[in-house]
């Protein structure tokens, strides 16, 4: 007897509760299961912060925080990959396309802060490139463009070659002596000056050329600078990140080109804050938790987790089996049991939902009640590892 005794294909939650993997195939794990319906404030203040929705798209904040309250215990989990994935699919789908009458063309690329990169700007251009070729926005421009429209736009002929015949990794792949998604940063320290150009200007230039007004840059997992650095690591990347995309005189800088989204949890935000003020930024690109260039991601409600939750399951459900309601095996009571008792904490609720499930299996139980869901011990869940400044 497995989950088809609820007419489930799988157990439809996460194990950890939430979003590890997003090139995951799993849709538990990748960000494919969303409630819009819980989200609908935060995806209207997203485009109204960084699209500019209200009033044009050169309006749209240049640099902000799409963070959650608390540490990096509290503030994981809360749901901030998930909308940022979500908004990629939405904005890439026709670029831009849904906004503005279709007169602005942008992109969303979702880079994420590996937790071996180090307090280095260059390994930042280097995984942002890779996002770039796994986003598809390169074969975008190689679709819209020709190599004789990339020259005369001032793109170096190598780079513009790569383009077009879709070989932009094999040359980054040539330039640092391993694959694009290859940490190695010695080698690429070396190569720092290039990276750079490559990222700030020649793509730029490609972008303009295939058409695009802008891009929105989402940088995920920034924690693993701020967690794992020392303060002046901090200091001195953000100050090289802010004046390479604001003040350096570059193809990206010049044309306000990038809207750099930094997702994080509270404690980490303002550690960037800081850094931010110390590298002479903050006066012309604010950036605080809880400004105006920054967005919240709440606690959904009662309504809000439920919807959430429902969405798991419908994910899972047998197309033929027909539930007597949409909570099914669960009851609803059973349901609001588990969200208040996980203080409505997406990442607590959605795993704890996942042990219930397996217990439920093994024990033979017809539906899951409120009973026995209190009869299922909550696990908690493990310490990350420290940062340098706590050892």
């Amino acid at each position: 007897m497995g989950y088809e005794v609820y007419g489930l294909k799988e157990n439809p939650f996460p194990k950890s509760g939430a979003i590890l993997k997003p090139e995951s195939p799993d849709p538990r794990e990748n960000g494919s299961i969303f409630s819009v319906n819980a989200r609908k404030e935060e995806i209207e203040e997203f485009e109204r912060k960084f699209i500019g929705t209200l009033t044009s798209f050169d309006d749209r904040i240049r640099c902000g925080f799409l963070w959650a309250e608390g540490d990096r215990t509290t503030g994981r989990g809360m749901g901030k990959t998930a909308l940022a994935i979500y908004m990629k699919h939405k904005i890439n789908d026709g670029y831009g396309k849904n906004y503005f009458d279709s007169r602005k063309k942008f992109f969303c690329s979702y880079i994420s802060f590996d937790q071996q990169m180090v307090a280095k700007i260059g390994l930042f251009f280097q995984t942002a490139l890779n996002s770039l070729i796994k986003d598809g926005i390169f074969k975008e421009i190689a679709n819209k463009t020709d190599i004789s429209t990339l020259i005369n736009y001032g793109v170096d002929n190598e780079f513009a070659q790569a383009v077009v015949n879709n070989s932009v990794s094999e040359l980054l792949r040539k330039i640092m002596g391993h694959k694009p998604d290859q940490i190695l940063p010695s080698k690429d320290w070396r190569v720092y000056h290039e990276l750079r150009d490559l990222f700030l200007n020649q793509t730029t230039k490609c972008l303009k050329s295939a058409g695009f007004d802008g891009g929105i840059l989402i940088v995920d997992d920034i924690e693993n600078l701020t967690d794992k650095s020392t303060p002046k690591q901090i200091e001195t990347f953000i100050k090289d990140f802010g004046l390479a995309f604001f003040r350096s005189g570059n193809e990206a800088s010049n044309s306000n080109f990038y809207t750099i989204i930094f997702i994080t949890h509270e404690q980490s935000a303002r550690k960037i804050s800081q850094a931010w003020t110390v590298a002479g930024l903050s006066a012309s690109y604010p950036l605080t938790p809880g400004g105006q260039a920054s967005l919240l991601t709440r606690k959904p409600d009662l309504e809000q987790a439920i919807d959430m939750v429902t969405q798991y399951i419908k994910k899972y459900r047998e197309e033929s089996f027909n539930p007597p309601n949409d909570y099914y095996p669960f009851t609803k009571d059973a349901v609001e049991t588990v969200i208040r008792e996980c203080n409505f904490h997406p990442r607590r609720f959605l795993s704890r939902f996942h042990r219930i499930m397996v217990e439920a299996v093994s024990n033979g139980e017809k539906e899951i009640t409120t009973e026995f869901i209190r009869s299922v011990p909550e696990v908690e869940e493990e310490e990350g590892l420290p940062g340098i400044e706590e050892l």
